[in-house]
């Protein structure tokens, strides 16, 4: 295998599959699938190791607790001692190697650059059990848990020997699948437990075949080093393509290896590959090409002749791939099937599967051709920024790279030339709307509303914002949510925002009030305007319903400063149920704000005073936010008073409750390009736009940020949204919410931007 060791591209963790799944940069059901590891919680067998797994963490950093012993000056005796102490502890197979710094990634998860550390890797491949995997389908509901119990394993002897090396004096940390910075395919390669496969970043081990976890433990520790091998691997995968035959997602290439971030590989589609992982509905997770390969064997007389001849002469691959399946190496073996199918039924307990579980057959009869499959691929200019925050990917561009790619002595030819390597990852390109905060201050309001302080993590100045504005925040990959800014505009040392804890949401609200403390950095967006004042109104007329406040606070400070008229009306449940109640009667404009508390009978009349502003202030401007239903009563009102579309503004802070809508499939027309993209009837258009590589813009998909709205330029739409007006639905749709009017209808629209 060939490594262009000087232009190996260093690439970010955000960039692995799974993280870009849990951001939904592949969509809402890769999101989906990827929440809370639902992939892995749906499982029960799966599940079982995941707690404890966790736990594991603790034991993988940590400094030397002493200076270094003089019994471990010795790199030869080290590397004998390391690997009689993994093997005594469980490993099945050890190599050492160097640890080079093209081996790391470039920015850990929360963003930061990693500065390469340890100068040795301890490679350790745990098998994942040749029993269960005959009798299982490689897709069932075995399968993830093969995968937990081999990465459980490996985090308890990696842990146990990194702390073991810490109190000899030298500093170590272990990479596991839970927590690593290092890419564990390359280590493997230069200690020699391997060979790269046609499966892709699968290496293949000489006696346990693709069925292995790996793990990796870095270390300063002197030892000696195991040298890469060559067991006659690459030849054969050149003649057997029976992992790409049995692929259920069709994401491994049946063509030659290619050059992909400045080494060579068989380069599968690893999009389609972890959508398939994510989302597949007959079981957890999948390791069908582990189960397939012909070098998944046990046993040394089923093993030794095929092995002997598969390394001597490994021409002779498409022959060993037709007596394996002969016979029927890869079927299931009903015999071995010793668990219980169970998944986890609506966040509730474990029960039967919904949907049968796959029980896969060999495909012998089919002949799969590289020249019919469509694959990409996402090297280093197409990865996304190093910070935690959603990117989209462009299967288009995924696409068109991967038929870019080109084979090692083209590369090699290319560097002789003196042209730059093709694949090269760049950080900077240009002003990404992500700021680095961290939350200085939590400020209990209500039972369920709490209020954070966010400053720049640098200390500096954060960008100025308008009344009405908002940013995004990641609670967590699955969990990016919009909050209103609640302070002044003024002041720019810090953003105020509110969350109310919402116990029968979507989970956000629940895990920002148990891990957003004091002292956490969190990832915000630069301030986003959808719901602006106009600031030289002649009067305003400000309608908060509970958290509701939280905008028109903001407004209330920048109204008293521009020394404009207006009048505040705060509705709340009860006096205790207020957030920023002691900030609002503290506020120099408090004289303009009008309290109505339900449990002390002074509910507001929303139609009542609409009328009366309204008779009261010609040209006055309504702003109102609060639940859908507060929401309703006053727009009734603003109708009713005759104020003109153009002076109310609303802001939803969550979907209003409204009868389901029945779906229908429906075309988006592209102006320009004339391409028409057909959308499920339980698709919605952003999802058909994407799959199809066509970027647009989504957060909320409930129709409520107006991000991912767009031009309409004919076809007859039904509207669905809640932040549109009348008048702007003459000329716009929100793809995430709306349709076509007629089934099968198109809508031709302006490609977004």
């Amino acid at each position: 295998t060939y490594i262009d060791r000087a232009n190996v591209a260093r690439v970010p963790k955000r960039a692995n599959m799974f993280a870009r799944s849990l951001f939904g940069d592949f969509g809402k059901a890769a999101q989906e699938g990827a929440r809370n590891g639902n992939y892995v919680r749906k499982s029960a067998s799966g599940f079982a190791f995941r707690p404890t797994l966790g736990a594991f963490t603790v034991l993988q950093e940590g400094e030397a607790l002493a200076e270094p012993h003089p019994s471990t000056a010795d790199a030869e005796r080290n590397a004998a001692n390391i690997k009689a102490a993994l093997y005594w502890l469980g490993a099945d197979a050890v190599g050492l190697s160097e640890c080079p710094d093209w081996a790391y990634y470039s920015h850990d998860a929360r963003g930061d650059p990693i500065t390469p550390y340890h100068r040795n890797a301890i490679s350790v491949i745990v098998d994942q059990g040749w029993e269960t995997m005959e009798g299982a389908s490689g897709d069932d509901w075995i399968s993830v848990a093969q995968s937990m119990r081999a990465y459980l394993r490996f985090s308890l002897i990696g842990g146990v020997l990194a702390e073991h090396l810490r109190r000899l004096g030298h500093g170590a940390r272990v990479h596991s699948v839970m927590d690593d910075e290092v890419l564990n395919p390359p280590l493997l390669l230069l200690s020699g437990l391997g060979e790269v496969s046609r499966i892709g970043e699968v290496i293949l081990n000489p006696l346990l075949g693709p069925r292995l976890k790996s793990g990796v433990v870095t270390t300063n520790m002197p030892m000696s080093h195991d040298r890469p091998i060559d067991f006659g691997l690459q030849r054969f995968c050149e003649g057997c393509n029976k992992c790409a035959r049995e692929c259920p997602s069709g994401a491994i290439t049946a063509g030659p290896k290619l050059m992909f971030n400045g080494y060579e590989i068989w380069k599968s589609d690893s999009q389609k590959c972890t959508l398939y992982r994510v989302t597949q509905a007959g079981g957890a997770m999948c390791g069908r090409c582990m189960k397939t390969c012909p070098w998944n064997l046990e046993g040394i007389f089923a093993e030794a002749p095929f092995r002997w001849l598969a390394m001597r002469f490994p021409q002779s691959a498409p022959l060993l791939q037709w007596l394996d399946d002969r016979l029927g190496r890869g079927r299931i073996n009903p015999v071995k099937r010793w668990w219980w199918d169970l998944e986890m039924v609506d966040e509730g307990p474990y029960g039967p599967p919904r949907q049968p579980p796959n029980r896969r057959e060999l495909q012998p009869e089919l002949r799969l051709r590289y020249e019919d499959q469509t694959l990409a691929v996402y090297p280093a200019p197409l990865a996304p920024p190093p910070w935690p925050w959603p990117f989209p990917a462009d299967r288009e561009a995924g696409i068109r790279a991967y038929r870019q790619m080109i084979d090692a002595e083209e590369h090699r030819r290319r560097r002789a030339a003196g042209l730059p390597p093709e694949h090269v990852y760049v950080n900077d390109r240009g002003e990404w709307p992500v700021i680095k905060a961290v939350i200085r201050r939590v400020i209990p309001m209500t039972p369920r509303v709490r209020a954070y302080e966010l400053a720049a993590a640098d200390g500096g100045a954060l960008p100025p914002w308008e009344a009405g504005a908002h940013v995004d925040v990641v609670i967590a990959p699955e969990f990016f949510r919009q909050y209103s800014l609640a302070g002044d505009p003024a002041e720019r040392d810090h953003y105020l925002i509110a969350i109310q804890r919402e116990d029968e949401g979507r989970g956000g609200s629940q895990l920002a009030h148990r891990i957003f403390t004091e002292g956490r950095v969190v990832f915000i967006s630069k301030p986003i305007n959808h719901f602006p004042l106009v600031e030289d109104a002649p009067f305003s007329l400000l309608l908060g319903g509970g958290i509701g406040v939280t905008p028109l606070i903001a407004m209330a400070h920048r109204l008293h400063a521009l020394g404009r008229r207006f009048r505040l009306h705060y509705s709340v449940p009860s006096r205790k149920e207020a957030p920023f109640a002691e900030r609002i009667a503290a506020a120099p404009w408090a004289g303009a704000v009008r309290w109505h508390v339900s449990a002390e009978g002074s509910r507001l009349d929303p139609a009542a005073e609409i009328a009366r502003a309204a008779a009261a202030e010609p040209g006055l401007h309504l702003y109102v936010c609060g639940p859908d239903r507060y929401i309703a009563a006053v727009l009734e009102g603003a109708e009713a008073a005759g104020l003109p579309e153009s002076r109310v503004h609303r802001e939803y802070f969550s979907v209003p409750e409204e009868e389901e809508r029945p779906r229908w499939p429906f075309r988006i027309r592209l102006r320009g390009s004339g391409r028409e993209i057909p959308v499920a009837e339980e698709e919605a258009a952003t999802e058909a736009l994407r799959a199809a590589g066509i970027q647009v813009p989504v957060k909320c998909s409930d129709g409520l940020c107006g991000v991912c709205r767009a031009r309409v330029v004919a076809g007859e739409v039904d509207h669905r949204d809640f932040v549109l007006s009348q008048a702007e639905r003459a000329q716009w749709m929100i793809l995430c919410r709306s349709r076509a009017a007629e089934p099968g209808g198109t809508v031709e629209i302006e490609p977004p931007a």
